[in-house]
């Protein structure tokens, strides 16, 4: 596996040189604020792989955030920050409550889409919104 990719075309070079699969990560935008969210890139990055496993992480808070990924084709996502505050504030306790709030928050947003699996989540689960227009130059 490697890490920390957030371009097609180094996920494509990856799939040329053997890797079994890639996690596209900015890291949690801790180090380099500004690169573009690895959610972005996911949908280029998988027909980049060719069947590669493309597994995402990268600022995953909430069930909704995690179905996203998955529509998209996510063969996994990973979350972090939330466990690293539950362990903070509450040690092993604090990060089994939040796995359990998590787990639970997933299993009602696909409840309210009409689901029962995970395999059940689709693109068609999605709808597209279109990217913001530019302010108007009239005065």
């Amino acid at each position: 596996m490697l890490k920390g990719l957030l371009s097609p075309g180094d996920v494509a070079l990856a799939r040329k040189h053997g890797v079994d699969g890639v996690i596209l990560s900015n890291h949690g935008g801790r180090q380099l604020d500004h690169a573009v969210t690895p959610l972005r890139v996911l949908r280029d990055a998988i027909a980049a792989a060719r069947g590669m496993p493309v597994m995402i992480d990268s600022g995953f808070r909430r069930g909704t955030d995690i179905l996203k990924a998955l529509a998209m084709g996510a063969s996994c996502v990973f979350v972090g920050r939330p466990f690293l505050f539950a362990a903070a504030y509450a040690a092993e306790v604090g990060v089994r409550h939040a796995i359990g709030l998590l787990a639970k928050e997933l299993d009602k947003d696909m409840a309210l889409l009409g689901m029962r699996r995970i395999d059940d989540i689709t693109m068609e689960n999605l709808v597209a919104v279109p990217p913001p227009r530019a302010p108007s130059q009239a005065a």
